[in-house]
């Protein structure tokens, strides 16, 4: 068998190693893929002239430059025509990312399985882009009703029957926890600077708790909100320190140094950082979004008001039993749910039976 995989709009290889995520790719999914499929053809929306060290029978193929990238999206299974018809199924990484494998399915009859990971257009609405959400009120109904099989990662409203539950993953091996004890008030954070993410709000947390000048909080991420971010954190006066993107191994070190990991997000899928610090023995405070994995008291601490997650920070912070025993538990329920080694070798079953 052939398989076709497609990047999320706008996406490339280049892009993902400035993100740290290329390595993970090529370990956890193309490596994997390219075990059980004799060629492997991936999208990218750039790349264009780059050469990257792929496996063995992965064919990159990258978006022509003169191409504008949503006009790309519509006319790639006829551009690319020869290599479509080599495909069998194709897999695409996140649904606003399926009108190309939509129109493979519609004029080269080639079936498809998508990932719908979280509200796209919610979060749209979030980071106040109308062009965006209006965009994907058609795209995405279009590309989950010509769906072979829906990945969904997560428990929300979407009730099709051609839908499988895969969570979404980490390498417990590699996200590990460290035999030396952690750094006693050392609040990790790790996402992209944007609105959704609320970061801002982390800040409000940590300035209204007790051992407010004794935190040193650390986020690792890049985006728009950088400067309003230092700026809040300055007039609260809360230790802030924002660090650009690493590669996901180098993750590994913060996530078992932190003492905790707060992630304040307003809307979240079964979002990866949060999988990365529990598998590690991280204990979180977190807000109660849809796709929060841990469960309040027993494998993190989960709050919806400002004082409320200070006060179980509070907690972490303070009582080192109770720290210790949640990020152990979190540990387990990584192990025994969120593999990502066993829940690549399930996705490739589920791609060889469509």
């Amino acid at each position: 068998m052939n398989l076709g995989l497609f990047l999320s709009v706008s996406d490339s290889l280049t892009k993902q190693k400035k993100t740290g995520q290329l390595e993970r790719l090529i370990k956890y999914y193309l490596r994997p893929y390219s075990q059980k499929f004799r060629r492997i053809y991936l999208f990218t929306y750039g790349d264009s002239g780059q050469k990257f060290f792929l496996p063995r029978g992965v064919f990159l193929v990258a978006k022509p430059k003169f191409l504008p990238t949503y006009f790309y999206q519509l006319v790639l299974p006829f551009v690319h025509a020869k290599i479509i018809r080599d495909i069998d199924v194709n897999r695409v990484f996140q649904t606003p990312g399926g009108l190309p494998a939509v129109m493979a399915k519609i004029f080269f009859h080639k079936p498809y399985v998508v990932t719908y990971g979280y509200d796209y257009i919610r979060f749209t609405q979030i980071e106040h882009q109308p062009a965006l959400t209006l965009a994907f009120s058609f795209v995405v109904p279009f590309v989950l009703h010509f769906a072979d099989k829906i990945i969904t990662t997560y428990s929300h409203s979407l009730k099709k029957i051609n839908t499988v539950s895969i969570h979404n993953g980490v390498d417990p091996r590699v996200f590990k926890p460290w035999k030396h004890s952690r750094e006693k008030y050392l609040v990790l954070s790790v996402g992209r600077l944007v609105i959704q993410k609320d970061h801002q709000r982390l800040i409000k947390v940590i300035s209204l708790s007790r051992f407010k000048n004794k935190i040193k909080l650390i986020i690792i991420g890049l985006g728009p909100l950088r400067n309003k971010l230092l700026a809040l954190s300055q007039k609260l006066g809360v230790d802030l320190k924002i660090i650009p993107n690493v590669s996901y191994t180098q993750l590994v070190a913060w996530y078992q140094k932190a003492a905790v990991f707060g992630l304040t997000s307003i809307i979240e899928g079964q979002v990866k950082v949060l999988l990365e610090a529990l598998s590690a023995g991280c204990a979180s405070v977190t807000t109660p979004f849809i796709g929060n994995m841990t469960e309040n008291n027993l494998t993190g601490l989960i709050d919806s008001s400002n004082h409320g997650l200070a006060a179980k920070l509070d907690r972490l912070l303070s009582d080192r039993d109770l720290n210790l025993v949640l990020g152990q538990r979190a540990r387990q329920l990584v192990i025994d749910q969120f593999d990502l080694v066993k829940l690549v070798q399930k996705e490739i079953k589920l791609l060889q039976s469509c």
